[in-house]
């Protein structure tokens, strides 16, 4: 499907902006595009951020995000040093809007002018910083909540219902886009995991046959010499097994096939008849 046409130039010549929903559907793609070898999280955080700031009425934006583990929150991106300090310091304060719209896993306005307020230290240094309201959503999918995507603003009270819809929208997208490079990641280790597994059992499966052709004896037998010779000198069986297709290390064998579990059996065996 073609592209719709960019706006035209106005008049003197510079380029007219593109229309909200054109912008919308760009964000959105950009943000949805994660399944990439060297994607950066800090750098696709400030993208969200930015998207922020170019698609919703407010002033600054930062991203708080915190480990699976309990971890307390982290400022991970913000558009600005003036938003930067704010955020520092309400997590400094282990008070604020943004902190406890993540704890409560629900969006939270905040009019930093209204009084009583539940965080006065916080307002301060906020209205100090020239915002007059907040507002906090989380970044959250299903009930799993990764952090909150704070949106300030120098103008008193909420969000409009759209940007507060597409706040929601961006927030959503993140999270999934987060989850989903998580899970990606994840698999490559699975994946690099089974293939350092297939390769280990390759090359135990090579000493096996090695041992089994140069020494007469069962790959059964071969492959209990080599654990327990790996275990007596506190090795990786894989290295015994590489060293020895290398011709670096000689495994010392017994003179006879049967394996020493079974030769126990059979001296228990012979011990044990005539009691019969």
């Amino acid at each position: 499907m073609p592209l719709p046409p960019l706006p035209a130039a106005d008049p003197h010549g510079a380029p007219v902006r593109p229309p909200r929903e054109i912008r919308v559907t760009a964000a959105l793609i950009d943000l949805a595009d994660v399944l990439v070898a060297d994607f950066d999280p800090t750098d696709f955080l400030y993208r969200v951020a930015e998207h922020c700031m170019d698609l919703l009425d407010i002033a600054d934006a930062g991203v708080m995000l915190a480990a699976p583990d309990d971890a307390p929150l982290r400022l991970v991106a913000t558009t600005s040093e003036r938003v930067r300090l704010v955020e520092l310091f309400e997590l400094d304060a282990r008070e604020g809007p943004c902190r406890t719209a993540y704890h409560q896993a629900g969006p939270l306005d905040h009019d930093i002018q209204a009084t009583p307020s539940p965080w006065p230290a916080f307002d301060t240094r906020a209205h100090r910083a020239g915002y007059r309201s907040v507002c906090a959503i989380p970044i959250r999918l299903r009930r799993q909540t990764l952090g909150v995507l704070n949106l300030f603003r120098r103008a008193p009270g909420p969000l409009t219902d759209a940007d507060r819809h597409l706040a929601r929208a961006l927030a959503d997208i993140t999270a999934i886009s987060l989850l989903q490079q998580t899970t990606l990641d994840h698999h490559r280790t699975l994946s690099t995991q089974l293939q350092q597994a297939l390769t280990t059992r390759s090359i135990i499966e090579q000493a096996k046959g090695y041992l089994t052709s140069h020494h007469g004896i069962d790959p059964e037998t071969a492959f209990h010499h080599l654990r327990a010779h790996a275990r007596h000198h506190q090795i990786r069986i894989a290295d015994l097994a590489r060293d020895i297709i290398n011709g670096t290390t000689t495994l010392p064998l017994p003179t006879t096939n049967t394996p020493p579990a079974r030769q126990k059996t059979s001296r228990r065996r012979k011990t044990t008849g005539p009691d019969h």
